[in-house]
C-alpha cells in the first residue's frame, strides 16, 4: 500500500513536469503563431491547432514513455482524440472569453488551459494510458 502511494506520487510529479513543459511549449508556440496570424479570421483556432499539434507530439512521447510507461499501441488513438477535444474546448473558450475580456489573449489561454490540465491527468491515467 505504501509503495503504491509512493508510485502514484512519483507518477504525479512526472506528469506535472510533462504537462508543465508541454504547457509552456504550447503557450510559446501559440503566442508566436498569434503574432504572425493575429489579423486572420479564426486566428485563435488556427494558432491553437498549430501549437497543439507540435506540443502534443512532445507530450505524448513523454507521457507514454516516462509518466505512464504505456506499451499499448491504442494509446496514441485515445490520446489524440483527447487532444482534439481539449484543443476545441480551449480554442472555443479562449475565443468566447476574448470577446468580453480585453486582455492579452495568451493570459486568457493560460487560465483556460490550467483547468484543462487538471482534468487531463485523470483522463490520461484512467482511459488513455490504462
Amino acid at each position: 500500500m505504501i509503495q503504491k502511494n509512493k508510485d502514484e506520487i512519483i507518477r504525479i510529479i512526472k506528469y506535472v513536469f510533462s504537462a508543465g513543459s508541454s504547457f509552456v511549449l504550447d503557450l510559446v508556440l501559440f503566442t508566436f503563431f498569434h503574432f504572425i496570424f493575429k489579423d486572420i479570421r479564426y486566428s485563435i483556432l488556427i494558432c491553437t491547432v498549430l501549437a497543439r499539434i507540435l506540443s502534443s507530439i512532445y507530450n505524448y512521447l513523454i507521457n507514454s514513455r516516462l509518466v505512464f510507461k504505456s506499451k499499448t499501441k491504442s494509446s496514441i488513438i485515445k490520446y489524440y482524440i483527447l487532444v482534439v477535444v481539449q484543443m476545441l474546448v480551449s480554442a472555443g473558450l479562449v475565443s468566447l472569453i476574448e470577446r468580453y475580456v480585453k486582455v492579452f489573449v495568451t493570459i486568457i489561454k493560460f487560465g483556460v488551459d490550467i483547468v484543462i490540465f487538471i482534468v487531463n491527468y485523470i483522463i490520461q491515467k484512467e482511459v488513455v494510458f490504462k
